[in-house]
């Protein structure tokens, strides 16, 4: 197997050794050596041929490096949404580690869902959820606010929540406190406190961490009160969702995913 640094050394020697060729050719040119000029134009082009490919193959192996990684933001925040959400979360995870062409059809499902008459809001989150794990997280902010704008009030306060976890995704987190759903006052809704409660836990102010824990006791009670009963009894969600201390640690490793994320996209740029 080709080692990066050897042939990305490669290709700068060659490199280096066409413009050799290219300073060589001119003063030939001046000689009026027509054979010789001949003979080095045809060993210029097979030269730039192997720095073509060979660039390629370069950008090809770094981009195939991070296409297979399935990145776990949005595991995290399933498991600070509790309950089935968490579980199913898990399981979208594994199957795209396992398969990582499983993601692929996520972009396009999320325009068809986007577009119905009647969306399915459950298998929008889900759809969003494997546009994080494939690393397409800007995209979806795009179709998001895209959607908003065209969209019905109820549509768009729906689509507008999404929009709220895709930029705790990118790390966004004061853009989507200005969402205007997380202000919504007639709606019943556990989604608003928790995603405060991350946001305000995540900006790492000592000012909003009492606003933390009072946006996490408001998730807790919404979720008490429409709670299923016989639903999942796993004992560390359980302590998850009833102990701030416990979410508050969730929290912290989701960001610190989001900071090695960013970290990444930044070396392989």
């Amino acid at each position: 197997m080709i080692n990066d640094d050897f042939l990305m050394s490669l290709i700068q020697q060659t490199s280096d050794f066409n413009d050799l060729v290219k300073t060589k050719a001119i003063e030939v040119v001046a000689q009026h050596d027509e054979r010789l000029f001949i003979t080095i134009v045809t060993l210029l082009f097979a030269c730039y041929i192997f720095v073509f490919f060979s660039g390629r193959l370069w950008k090809k192996r770094k981009n195939k490096k991070l296409k297979k990684v399935v990145l776990t933001r949005s595991m995290s925040m399933g498991v600070l949404h509790g309950g089935e959400l968490a579980l199913e979360r898990l399981t979208d995870y594994h199957k795209a580690k396992a398969n990582f062409l499983s993601l692929n059809s996520a972009e396009t499902e999320l325009d068809a869902l986007l577009n119905e008459e009647r969306p399915d809001f459950k298998k929008l989150h889900r759809c969003v959820a494997k546009m994080e794990m494939s690393g397409k997280e800007s995209e979806a902010v795009m179709k998001l606010r895209n959607a908003i704008r065209k969209a019905e009030p109820h549509k768009a306060y729906e689509f507008e929540m999404l929009l709220v976890e895709t930029l705790i995704y990118q790390g966004d987190y004061t853009e989507a406190l200005r969402c205007k759903c997380l202000e919504e006052k007639y709606i019943t809704d556990a989604r608003r406190p928790l995603y405060k409660a991350i946001i305000h836990i995540s900006l790492g102010y000592r000012r909003y961490q009492d606003e933390a824990i009072n946006c996490w006791k408001e998730f807790k009670q919404i979720r008490e009160e429409f709670k299923r009963p016989g639903k999942v009894k796993d004992a560390q969600l359980i302590k998850i969702s009833t102990k701030f201390d416990k979410f508050k640690s969730v929290v912290i490793s989701l960001k610190e995913d989001i900071k090695e994320v960013h970290r990444k996209a930044k070396k392989y740029k």
